[in-house]
C-alpha cells in the first residue's frame, strides 16, 4: 500500500500516497490506516512527519482519530469537504450576497440533476416533505423542513461536490444571519408564496421536466435573496 518516499518533501510524499490509496480504492471509507510506526518505516520517514500528515487530514475531516485505537478513513467521504469549505467561507463572511449568488447557481444545477435522476421512491419522499411543510404551523419547524427539502433535492442530484459547497454556504448564511428560514416563513404572505414555489418545484422534478425545475428553482432563489436583503438591512439598522 505504501512505499519509500524519494526526493520529495516528506509531508508531500506521505500525503500523496494516502490520497492515491483513497482514489484507487485501496483505502475505503471506514478503513483503518497502518500504525504510525509501520507507515514511517515503510516510507522511510520519521513518525513525526507521519503524525503531522495524519493530523492535517483529521482537521480536514478525511480521517477520524480514535484515541488509542488508530486512524480511520471517514465513513462519509462524500461530505468531508463541508468543514474546510465552511472555514474558507467564514473568512470571507462580509460577502453574504455573493455567497447567496453562489448558492442560487448551485441550487439551479441541483434542480436540473434531480429532475434527471428522480426515482419513484425519491418522488414519494419529496411529496412527504411537502405534506409535512403544509401541515406545520410553527415557523422554526417549517424552516427545518424547508432545509430538509433542499437537502433531499441535493441528494437526488447526487453530486457530492455541489452538496458539500451548498452545505458550507448554508452554514455561513446561518452564522451571519441566523434564522433565515424562520424569518422567511413568518414574513407576511411569504409562507404561501414559498409553499407554492416548493409545490411547483417538486412537481417539475418528479415529472422529469429539467427546464421547469430550473425555472422554479431560479424563482425561488430570487425570493430567498429578497428576504435575505431585508434581513441584512434590518441587521444593519440595529447595529447602526
Amino acid at each position: 500500500m505504501f512505499k519509500k518516499i524519494g526526493e520529495e518533501r516528506a509531508f508531500d510524499g506521505i500525503l500523496k500516497q494516502i490520497i492515491e490509496n483513497i482514489q484507487t480504492g485501496r483505502l475505503k471509507a471506514g478503513d483503518g490506516l497502518p500504525a504510525e510506526r509501520t507507515m514511517a518505516e515503510t516510507m522511510g520517514v520519521s513518525r513525526a512527519a507521519v503524525r503531522e500528515v495524519l493530523r492535517a487530514l483529521e482537521l480536514l475531516g478525511i480521517l477520524n482519530a480514535v484515541p488509542g485505537g488508530g486512524n480511520y478513513i471517514t465513513e462519509d467521504l462524500d461530505t468531508w469537504l463541508i468543514g474546510p469549505l465552511s472555514i474558507l467561507f467564514q473568512l470571507n463572511n462580509s460577502y453574504v450576497r455573493q455567497n447567496q449568488q453562489l448558492r442560487a447557481a448551485l441550487e439551479r444545477e441541483n434542480a436540473i440533476l434531480a429532475a434527471q435522476k428522480c426515482t419513484p421512491l425519491d418522488a414519494a419522499e419529496l411529496w412527504m416533505l411537502i405534506a409535512r411543510l403544509d401541515a406545520a404551523e410553527d415557523e422554526k419547524t417549517r424552516g427545518t423542513l424547508d432545509k430538509e427539502l433542499h437537502q433531499k433535492i441535493a441528494k437526488i442530484a447526487d453530486n457530492p461536490m455541489i452538496y458539500s459547497v451548498l452545505a458550507a454556504a448554508d452554514k455561513l448564511t446561518e452564522s451571519i444571519i441566523s434564522g433565515t428560514r424562520d424569518y422567511i416563513m413568518r414574513k407576511n404572505q411569504s409562507a404561501s408564496v414559498v409553499d407554492e414555489q416548493h409545490h411547483r418545484l417538486v412537481e417539475a422534478i418528479i415529472n422529469g421536466d429539467t427546464s421547469e425545475a430550473e425555472r422554479c428553482m431560479s424563482e425561488h432563489m430570487v425570493t430567498v435573496e429578497e428576504f435575505m436583503s431585508e434581513m441584512l438591512e434590518e441587521k444593519e439598522k440595529q447595529q447602526g
